[in-house]
């Protein structure tokens, strides 16, 4: 089950990182050498006046920003060169948890750059964005609120990094590694929900394995055989699908940095650490059951070496039957607390042939 599990994962994987790697957000930062690339990057500012108030992009200003708005590059990548469009809109943004809209401006910019031929493979290099000082506004700066782009530890707008190889395999190469940023959670997030159909299948499998129980004493009551896998899937599905949410806008923008990259990987890596935890002591919580006409016999775990506590019937001080309802769901558990003041023995739903189980029970506590 593990080896076909991992084998379906890795080719899951494999295919929607190859399809990622043909996407603008990689074609466009993993670069073969003295090779030319256009692209047009947008976004939305605004001028801040004061704490509550921005500029309108009167023609003035447009016509000042358009002409003053400049890129410029570190390492081999070259701006041959830029169209830029300001356009007067309302921007809208989230702030403290509220939506606000003002008078803002969308820019548009036609880049056209390329790298030097004699570059070296995997040479990195960025693509800067230079707002301009406005004279007549006493400094004020822009505040971006869409598009992709970064800003560094020296308050520079970084709108693309810029990586070079020098042949087109280790090109190709390049940008599969690169868009495994994508492929891997989106890839993760896919192969979730496919093996939740596997499981169904594999559930069936391992039910119709389980010794059935017979007319007489003993009745045995089994653990859900597949537990671990469906608490795996649950939490490895939650976390694939923030870090697919978070990589996909990335996409959508054509630009993924290096920085948000290693932040996808470790969304990845700390869920799947809590992914196994879970995983422990799901498995260790695990009941199987056991009843005759002396008593019951119960253990935690699965395998052949557990640990088996017994208990007559008259040694059972109390049995409860419990439910608690949320959200328009209800759960359903029993309880037994015991003469000898051991742990309460909590015997949950998911067990095989709960209500099987619960009617020898209240049979004997009720009769």
């Amino acid at each position: 089950m593990i080896p076909k599990y991992f084998a379906t994962l890795a080719a899951v994987v494999f295919l929607v990182t190859l399809a990622a790697s043909s996407l603008p957000f990689a074609t466009r930062s993993q670069v073969l050498c003295g090779n030319s690339v256009e692209e047009t990057w947008q976004l939305e500012f605004t001028i801040d006046a004061d704490s509550g108030h921005t500029y309108a992009i009167n023609p003035r200003l447009k016509q000042f920003l358009e002409e003053n708005i400049s890129f410029y590059t570190d390492g081999p990548a070259r701006v041959a060169s830029a169209k830029v469009d300001v356009t007067p809109k309302d921007v809208s943004w989230s702030e403290n948890k509220k939506r606000i809209t003002s008078k803002g401006g969308a820019l548009a910019a036609r880049l056209q750059w390329d790298t030097a031929a004699d570059s070296a493979n995997g040479a990195h290099s960025n693509i800067f964005l230079k707002f301009p000082g406005i004279p007549w506004l006493e400094g004020k700066t822009a505040s971006f609120h869409s598009g992709g782009f970064q800003i560094d530890d020296q308050g520079r707008n970084i709108i693309r990094e810029v990586t070079t190889y020098r042949n087109t395999f280790l090109l190709s190469l390049g940008r599969f590694i690169f868009s495994l940023s994508a492929g891997l959670p989106f890839g993760i997030l896919l192969h979730t929900l496919l093996w939740a159909f596997v499981l169904k299948g594999e559930k069936r499998l391992r039910v119709a394995e389980l010794p059935s129980n017979g007319p007489g004493w003993p009745q045995t009551f089994y653990p859900d055989p597949i537990a671990e896998w469906i608490i795996w899937l649950i939490v490895l599905g939650i976390g694939a699908f923030v870090a697919s949410m978070m990589s996909g806008f990335s996409v959508y923008d054509g630009f993924m940095s290096s920085s948000f990259v290693h932040f996808v990987y470790g969304i990845l890596a700390t869920v799947t650490a809590l992914a196994l935890l879970s995983v422990y002591f799901t498995r260790r919580s695990l009941l199987t059951v056991r009843v005759d006409g002396s008593g019951i016999t119960y253990a935690r775990g699965r395998g052949d070496d557990l640990q088996w506590l017994n208990a007559a019937w008259g040694d059972i001080l109390l049995f409860t039957r419990k439910s608690q309802t949320s959200r328009g769901n209800t759960t359903y558990w029993m309880e037994l607390e015991f003469q000898d003041k051991r742990k309460k023995l909590k015997i949950g739903q998911s067990i095989r042939g709960y209500s099987t189980l619960r009617d020898i029970l209240s049979g004997m506590f009720n009769a």
